[in-house]
């Protein structure tokens, strides 16, 4: 079996309730810190007592004030560098044109985070064909994640809602999370709200603070891995447009974080390293697809498949749509959302129905071919992928 990507690690570890190493050990870092905009602390951690001392220094940000509500969380502004890094010690926020980011506390970012998220939202509605916002999508006031992911806790059981109550209108509501107890938090989305949780998002303070964390530096890698937050933003962004069946929700988010990290590795170095990194020809699933199986496999759409089994369907989706990409473009993506709205196809991947995911199967079909499947699945043999 192939190397996995991050964010399926992630996911399949998390669902076996265990963590293992998925990166090399960082270097220790002195890391600036600003809590308001005119005061600076100097705050010194150590990741690993082997390694050597890496300094890096503040990204300067603008507070704004908050024009949502009375509360007294900052707007920020990353500088842009590479090299340089924010660190929140208080929950604040990044706005852009698309989306906002609301940041919990003690989340590390280099200075051009902003920028790579800007460029990939625009490349994925770019490979995609469809807009962030549609029209027909109901918008509400930013959706509240504290009781699953903010501390402390109170009697009930929930965490601080430090957002409530707002409205940022048609954007992307992004939450960059911590996990302070190593609970196995992973990345997440729906077409309402994206959360990434990443440990290389995490405060050095933050990581070193949390045993199991201090003792395994390899759990987080040097580098951010923007392939998992093009995964996510392509989960709201398509969710938003369209319902889509298990396989193809996974499957083409899998493939955007993928081919967008591609497209845009020559313009932004960050990119070009997540790119040099990862491997996203996964070969995990129950049995090998072929011209006989394939289309069967799509419409099963693994719905019966156990936590701890999770897996195929990313990996089967992820090669359809690399096929439909290498057969037909980048505007594959928008005919196939075209046809559903024309047919006013639509599905709960909740609740597995084999009549409507057979439709989706028959619309792919329709624009690529009665023999789609079969195709695809020589294709599979031929490129000995799904043959795990």
């Amino acid at each position: 079996m192939k190397k996995l990507s991050s964010f399926l690690l992630a996911l399949l570890i998390a669902s076996n309730a265990f963590l293992c190493s998925c990166g090399k050990a960082p270097s220790a870092s002195s890391e600036t810190t600003s809590e308001t905009a005119t005061a600076t602390t100097t705050e010194e951690t150590t990741t690993t007592a082997e390694t050597t001392e890496e300094t890096t220094t503040v990204s300067p940000f603008v507070t704004y004030g908050n024009p949502k509500d009375s509360s007294p969380y900052q707007k920020i502004e990353l500088d842009g560098n590479k090299a340089t890094t924010f660190v929140s010690k208080d929950y604040c926020y990044i706005e852009s044109k698309k989306y906002v980011v609301f940041m919990d506390k003690d989340i590390k970012l280099p200075g051009d985070f902003a920028v790579n998220l800007d460029a990939i939202v625009d490349e994925i509605e770019n490979q995609l064909g469809i807009k962030y916002n549609p029209e027909d999508f109901p918008y509400n006031n930013v959706p509240s994640i504290a009781a699953s992911y903010y501390e402390p806790k109170d009697e009930s059981g929930n965490g601080p809602n430090p957002w409530e109550g707002w409205d940022i209108g048609d954007k992307i509501p992004i939450f960059l999370v911590t996990d302070r107890k190593d609970t196995a938090r992973i990345s997440a989305a729906d077409s309402t709200y994206v959360v990434i949780c990443s440990y290389e998002l995490f405060s050095n303070e933050l990581w070193n603070s949390v045993p199991t964390y201090k003792k395994n530096p390899k759990r987080r890698n040097k580098y951010v891995d923007y392939s998992e937050i093009a995964h996510e933003v392509t989960h709201l962004i398509t969710l938003r447009n369209c319902d889509l069946t298990n396989i193809l929700t996974e499957g083409i988010a899998e493939y955007m974080g993928y081919s967008v990290i591609s497209a845009l590795a020559s313009k932004y170095p960050a990119m070009a390293t997540v790119k040099k990194k990862n491997n996203w020809d996964l070969d995990l699933v129950h049995k090998k697809i072929t011209a006989k199986n394939a289309e069967k496999v799509f419409i099963a759409d693994f719905h019966s498949l156990k936590a701890s089994q999770r897996g195929p369907e990313y990996a089967y989706g992820y090669a359809l749509w690399k096929y439909l990409y290498s057969k037909h473009g980048k505007g594959c993506f928008n005919k196939f959302y075209n046809e559903l709205k024309a047919q006013n196809i639509t599905y709960n991947a909740a609740s597995y129905d084999k009549a409507t995911v057979t439709e989706y199967a028959a619309v792919l079909k329709k624009l690529y071919g009665k023999d789609l499947f079969t195709k695809f699945g020589k294709w599979c043999v031929k490129k000995k992928l799904l043959q795990q």
